[in-house]
């Protein structure tokens, strides 16, 4: 295999690129608590990891059995501003990774396009990628089907086996096994064996041996 093997490269959001999981899953907690939902910031960790929201809030509503407030998205949205403006981070060494990697590079997330927008300016990585960015809400499904990998490719004119995804969550890693791309699981705060399991062919954790598994 040459080095040039890949044509184009294609980041999940959270978890790879900004370290906003933590953040956004306790205020779900926390929200969802309060809601007469009791739940803690370890089961969500758990139980949601990777999936998008509607699945989560379907989740939710069929094991407690009752439905969640009307405005309770918004609520999430609105407490997880002020925490993600004080607290984010981008994920460690991703910062140096974006600038060492001269392939093509886009954005392929479950999250809206508000949240990775939002993210992405706050860590300060968004001018690394040039407005190539993909969000389950452009497809009907979200990840774990493949639909937002296949729309980013198609979107930056690559064959899905030329691409290759940086990816945390079983699901993710699902979506994008399953979009025919090799999977590179970054298992920093996720079970190596899990990402393995599900379809990562090369699983790391350390950020900063992107570059050379590329």
């Amino acid at each position: 295999m040459g080095k040039n093997r890949f044509k184009l490269v294609i980041f999940d959001c959270d978890g790879v690129l900004v370290d906003s999981e933590p953040i956004i899953n306790r205020i779900f907690a926390e929200t969802l608590t309060e809601a007469g939902f009791p739940i803690t910031h370890a089961e969500v960790t758990q139980k949601f990891i990777g999936k998008s929201l509607k699945t989560c809030l379907e989740i939710i509503e069929a094991s407690y059995k009752k439905p969640l407030p009307k405005n309770f998205v918004e609520l999430c949205k609105e407490r997880e501003i002020a925490p993600l403006q004080q607290e984010l981070q981008p994920v460690s060494g991703i910062t140096e990774i974006l600038e060492q990697i001269t392939l093509p590079k886009c954005v392929a997330s479950n999250s809206s396009h508000r949240h990775i927008q939002m993210v992405l300016k706050l860590t300060g990585l968004l001018d690394k990628f040039d407005g190539k960015l993909y969000s389950a809400n452009d497809v009907s499904r979200p990840k774990p089907f493949p639909d937002v990998y296949l729309y980013a490719a198609e979107q930056m004119n690559t064959n899905p086996e030329d691409c290759a995804v940086i990816e945390d969550s079983v699901p993710g890693v699902q979506a994008a096994y399953a979009a025919g791309m090799t999977v590179f699981g970054y298992a920093h705060q996720s079970d190596r064996t899990a990402l393995a399991e599900v379809g990562a062919k090369i699983v790391f954790n350390d950020m900063r041996q992107l570059a050379q598994l590329l």
